[in-house]
């Protein structure tokens, strides 16, 4: 069931200045937080889920969250699992490991803690998955449940050739006229709504392996994009610096499609950024007895794409993009 709540949580921690009764030294209720995508792509047989707890207290919020007992539960405290529901009524279950985890992300206790499991082909389209989480200690029980998503691939075969200039003359940047690269895809038939796409440009500077990763804006109802080649030229611009003693070399380009789900969607739709005159925003949930997000995507990649003859010219030129390429 999915719910609307406005709470103060460890997603955020949110200041307004309109007048709200709410009482912060009221008696403490377990809160269990919960974020987890379950993503049958390949590549990605560990999955990951974050299991967490909102805190309350005197001291100040941003101080508390520096301990990592206000975030975190105790060391086995709760008994995480994962159940698959296939069509036939038929179930499996697999246990979660608990996997302490530093991280660094600002104003919250770098010490975290993870549950994970191989997928090992456990993550299919045929079979809905119900996870399941018990305090060893309070007996207090959380769950929810998603589909998954395990269907998408690109249009393009190997060796298509990404285009970014269609017009160039050394020694006469003037002339330059760019063009653009169409990539397509077949939309996703089992649960996917919305897909992210990067485009990752790989290089070796000095001889050291190095990549960085164009991403384009969140796509729905579409199966088609357009990489703009001005504007990834100014991204690479953007990232490089211009030093005559580094040595750059173009390898290759990848693809990497990240295909959402309709609760994924919801989350990052309610979790924008305001830009109207309203600031109160509802915080959606599909947590059963807590809050966060149980849901799906499916990441795709594909390897070794090649730049097409004039875009490697003006990528190496220093009339084009004059970043030391060879």
């Amino acid at each position: 069931m999915k719910k609307i709540y406005l709470i103060l949580s460890v997603f955020a921690i949110v200041f307004t200045s309109c007048d709200t009764d709410f009482d912060v030294n009221a008696d403490w209720e377990e809160v269990t937080v919960v974020y987890g995508l379950l993503d049958a792509g390949i590549g990605e047989e560990t999955q990951q889920i974050k299991i967490s707890k909102a805190f309350l207290g005197k001291m100040d919020a941003l101080q508390m969250a520096q301990y990592a007992d206000s975030i975190n539960f105790d060391q086995d405290e709760l008994a995480v699992k994962l159940i698959r529901v296939k069509n036939n009524g038929i179930t499996d279950t697999i246990v979660l490991d608990e996997v302490p985890t530093l991280r660094d992300e600002g104003i919250f206790n770098d010490s975290i803690i993870v549950y994970t499991f191989e997928n090992n082909n456990f993550l299919n389209s045929n079979a809905e998955y119900e996870l399941l989480i018990k305090n060893n200690i309070t007996g207090n029980q959380v769950s929810s449940m998603t589909n998954i998503i395990s269907n998408f691939s690109f249009d393009m075969g190997e060796g298509f050739p990404f285009g970014f200039i269609e017009t160039w003359i050394p020694g006469t940047p003037s002339a330059t006229k760019f063009s653009s690269t169409v990539v397509t895809w077949e939309n996703s038939t089992d649960n996917g709504v919305q897909y992210q796409i990067d485009l990752v440009f790989n290089y070796n500077e000095n001889n050291i392996a190095k990549s960085l990763t164009y991403t384009s804006s969140v796509l729905e109802g579409t199966e088609i994009f357009e990489f703009e080649g001005q504007k990834f030229f100014n991204f690479l611009k953007n990232e490089l610096v211009q030093d005559p003693s580094i040595d750059r070399r173009f390898l290759s380009i990848d693809l990497v499609m990240t295909v959402g789900s309709e609760d994924l969607k919801t989350y990052r739709v309610i979790n924008e950024e305001i830009t109207g005159i309203v600031q109160e925003r509802p915080q959606f949930t599909n947590i059963n007895n807590g809050i966060g997000l149980f849901s799906s995507r499916f990441t795709k990649t594909s390897k070794g794409f090649d730049f097409a003859d004039r875009t490697i010219n003006y990528l190496v030129s220093i009339d084009g993009l004059d970043r030391n390429f060879q």
